[in-house]
């Protein structure tokens, strides 16, 4: 397996304070790392310093061996498109004024210059495989439940076919029935793409479920365990 992300010595600075210090990390294709943590520990803006959607205060960032703060400004938009990031609440990612076939197939009718319709036709085996029909897309994103909206994204994501996600709790907003299909979703689509994946949760059994190594965050430290060094830590709590 290939290196796709490393992190050095990460910190985060508000002004009361280090949100996150000194955060290192490596992952590899294919691979998934999870960052568990209570609500406010700092993973979800962990997540987002590592797309760029946030600046660190201090460390390094390495994407397939290069620091992504020396990247050309041209080169930027790529990179982009091979860093993707799911969020909590699909809906914000979605224009509630257009729709859902003009949001999904955008990415890649800028970076192919191919037809809209064109485009939305080789989408089809990918919403196939998310259990969305193709009408579904002439909708407004108001007019879709939780559910369908983060396939939806899914689509629209794993379409740029990228090296990495950030997923920041994608399915704490979704039923327990709804959860269990997009987790299983993202695991198939994972493997048959063999996309690295950080995977942020403040659910241990999610955790459990869908990350090979845990970085547990804690009073702004992030200590990384194996899964099952994981499984004794989540058996001993509810003890």
């Amino acid at each position: 397996m290939s290196q796709i992300l490393r992190v050095e010595g990460l910190y985060k600075t508000f002004g009361h304070g280090d949100i996150f210090r000194d955060v290192s990390f490596t992952l590899d294709s294919g691979e998934t790392i999870g960052l568990f943590g209570m609500s406010g520990s700092g993973k979800s803006t962990l997540g987002r310093c590592i797309v760029g959607l946030e600046r660190c205060t201090s460390g390094k960032i390495y994407f397939e061996g290069d620091d992504v703060s020396t990247v050309p400004k041209k080169m930027r938009p790529l990179l982009r498109t091979k860093m993707q990031m799911i969020f909590q609440h699909p809906e914000i990612s979605f224009d509630p004024r257009r729709r859902l076939i003009d949001s999904v197939t955008e990415p890649l009718v800028y970076h192919t210059k191919q037809d809209q319709q064109d485009v939305f036709r080789s989408l089809f085996p990918l919403i196939e495989a998310v259990g969305l029909h193709h009408q579904l897309f002439e909708k407004y994103p108001g007019q879709l439940s939780g559910g369908e909206l983060q396939r939806a994204m899914m689509v629209r994501i794993y379409s740029l076919s990228p090296k990495l996600i950030v997923a920041d709790e994608p399915t704490s907003m979704l039923d327990m029935s709804v959860q269990a299909q997009v987790l299983n979703l993202m695991k198939d689509l994972q493997q048959k793409n063999n996309t690295a994946c950080v995977f942020i949760s403040h659910d241990p059994e999610v955790m459990q479920i869908m990350c090979d190594r845990i970085g547990i965050i804690t009073d702004g430290t992030c200590t990384l365990v194996e899964k099952e060094e994981f499984d004794d830590w989540v058996s001993y709590m509810g003890s």
